[in-house]
């Protein structure tokens, strides 16, 4: 029953990240004030950072579709990144569990800059996480390791033998945000030889980016265990 419940959080706060931009960490956006925390901010934070920038540039948002509002976040540098992503998501079930905040328990960040201090390799590393090799154990807030610890997605959960994820990402043909499944094909063998639903826009397969030698693999945060 808590899986089920952890699931349920899970799936109801990524509803409020679905469709935003990814944020490419680079000098030429690290200044800007609209950046939202550099990629790590959370969905308010996003949110208040695009409607500011309407506002002030006298655009109506309540006349853009999804698409369009898209484009504007994306066009002014507003998004957020994979680790960020991964942060809110799994703050969220921490705080469930605990009453408290991720920043009090992961090395490598501390209370005066927390979330931005977070990035895939600290999500999937020890002290901070360990791996789990047992598809048959994989829970809900789970993190896929992968292009050698440079990207990371949430698991959302595991059915028969289907691996539901989100992440953000700007090397899919689904941009931003976005969900995705992994079809376990070969059960016994490691994520690049399953069916990956996201494809990558240069056109080399997503199996590609997983790569078990480089660390690649499935992990959970240790204060979630």
């Amino acid at each position: 029953m808590a899986g089920n419940k952890l699931t349920t959080i899970l799936k109801a706060e990524l509803q409020k990240y679905l469709g935003i931009p990814y944020f490419q960490n680079n000098p030429k956006t690290n200044s800007s004030p609209l950046n939202a925390l550099v990629g790590k901010g959370d969905f308010h934070q996003i949110a208040a950072a695009t409607i500011a920038l309407a506002q002030k540039n006298n655009v109506d948002l309540l006349k853009m579709d999804n698409r369009q509002i898209y484009n504007y976040q994306k066009k002014n540098h507003i998004g957020i990144d994979c680790s960020g992503l991964a942060y809110h998501l799994l703050n969220t079930l921490y705080q469930y569990k605990t009453a408290k905040s991720l920043d009090d328990v992961l090395i490598g960040t501390d209370n005066k800059k927390g979330v931005r201090r977070v990035n895939a390799n600290l999500l999937t590393s020890q002290p901070n996480a360990s791996q789990v090799d047992d598809y048959s154990q994989i829970k809900t807030g789970d993190l896929i390791r992968m292009d050698s610890g440079k990207h990371v997605a949430v698991i959302i959960e595991k059915r028969a033998n289907k691996i539901y994820y989100v992440h953000s990402s700007h090397k899919t043909k689904a941009r931003g945000v976005h969900l995705g499944i992994i079809t376990l094909i070969q059960p016994q063998k490691t994520l690049n030889f399953q069916t990956w639903s996201d494809e990558t826009i240069s056109g080399i397969p997503y199996t590609q980016l997983f790569d078990p030698s480089k660390g690649d693999a499935i992990f959970r945060l240790n204060c979630l265990s």
